[in-house]
């Protein structure tokens, strides 16, 4: 997207780092562990906008102004053979996602199924990572999340009313799992602030102003700071993607006992939802589910590449290749503006990373 610069920083400071930060606005020692790890294998797998980059733009901002509760811990508000309803307090997103995690792997094993909706909750980063853990063990997984910041505008319309809506899903393989992650639309909100601060230009397609016609301008589209209904917005990436958008609404807002679209702006007290669904492989008796998945992935890996490509890699491939390289250099990669950022947060905080 952008010529940006980047600069390396070992593992263990960002850690340590990431951790005091979250320790400074509430968050308990533990929890901080928790989120910061979280953050963390995000940068490890060089999914930068889910990392250190999210946690400076969003995630300590929902406790120091007031928009979520930094000590909050989530519970299972409803529980069935097969389906719980995690209530998430108003807490960290990914504490409710976690324990969603545990207990759709719980209800999975002994029910074939696991269903489990999260209601009053916030930003999960990284839905990838979840369903990863669900794959992990042993399971297929798909995740859905509502977000609460309207960046898109519906297929055919000009208004930011639809958020970016993150969705993934993961398959047990005999390697890493086959893992899906993304949003439908056609960017992030996140990308758009990055090219702004870059002074930067949208790539054609990604946005259009407010009056509908395509934007280059990153300064006239919405970027995720805030409801900016008199903005441009990101395009669904057609009909397809505006369709995917909305289901993902129904599914983690009103199914989930959470809301959705314009009532994150306009209902006080208003709460996001997410969804995890997890199922057994073998819950219709194909107890040869892993060969079936890994003998397809080896059959399409090993056909004719297109001029310039040295190997077809299987979604979720290269971002365990990544973690895994950097978990060896014991170092990640960020970007250098962003960083720069985080540690203007830490002087407001009085924090400063240990090298």
């Amino acid at each position: 997207m952008l010529n940006h610069r980047t600069l390396t920083v070992k593992i263990e400071v960002l850690r340590d780092y990431m951790e005091r930060l979250l320790q400074a606005v509430g968050v308990d020692v533990e929890t901080s562990r928790t989120l910061a790890g979280i953050h963390l294998e995000s940068d490890l797998r060089g999914v930068n906008v889910q990392g250190f980059n999210h946690l400076i733009s969003s995630h300590l901002n929902y406790y120091r102004h007031g928009h979520a509760d930094p000590t909050a811990k989530p519970v299972v508000a409803q529980d069935g053979p097969s389906h719980a309803l995690i209530n998430g307090n108003d807490g960290p997103g990914p504490l409710a996602m976690l324990l969603a995690v545990d207990t759709a792997i719980t209800k999975v094993q002994s029910s074939g199924i696991g269903m489990v909706a999260v209601t009053n909750s916030h930003d999960s980063f990284h839905a990838g990572l979840y369903v990863e853990k669900v794959a992990d063990a042993g399971f297929i997984s798909m995740m859905f999340s509502d977000d609460t910041v309207l960046v898109v505008h519906p297929h055919g319309g000009v208004e930011p009313n639809i958020g970016s809506n993150p969705m993934a899903w993961a398959v047990p393989t005999r390697s890493d799992p086959f893992v899906i992650d993304f949003t439908p639309c056609a960017t992030l909100p996140t990308y758009v602030r990055y090219t702004q601060r870059y002074e930067g230009k949208l790539e054609p397609g990604i946005a259009h102003d407010a009056d509908g016609n395509p934007a280059s301008d990153p300064f006239a589209v919405a970027n995720g700071k805030g409801y900016q209904a008199d903005m441009g917005a990101i395009d669904p990436s057609g009909h397809r993607g505006f369709g995917m958008l909305m289901m993902i609404d129904f599914l983690s807002g009103a199914f989930a006992k959470s809301d959705m679209g314009l009532a994150h702006v306009n209902k006080p007290g208003a709460v996001k939802g997410h969804m995890l669904m997890a199922f057994d492989p073998g819950l219709f008796g194909n107890t040869g589910f892993r060969d079936q998945v890994q003998a397809r992935i080896d059959e399409v890996k090993a056909s004719k590449k297109a001029p310039g490509v040295d190997a077809i890699r299987m979604p979720g491939e290269g971002s365990a290749a990544r973690r895994r390289a950097s978990l060896a250099a014991g170092e990640v990669t960020l970007d250098e503006i962003l960083w720069q950022d985080g540690l203007k947060t830490g002087e407001e905080l009085g924090v400063q990373p240990r090298e």
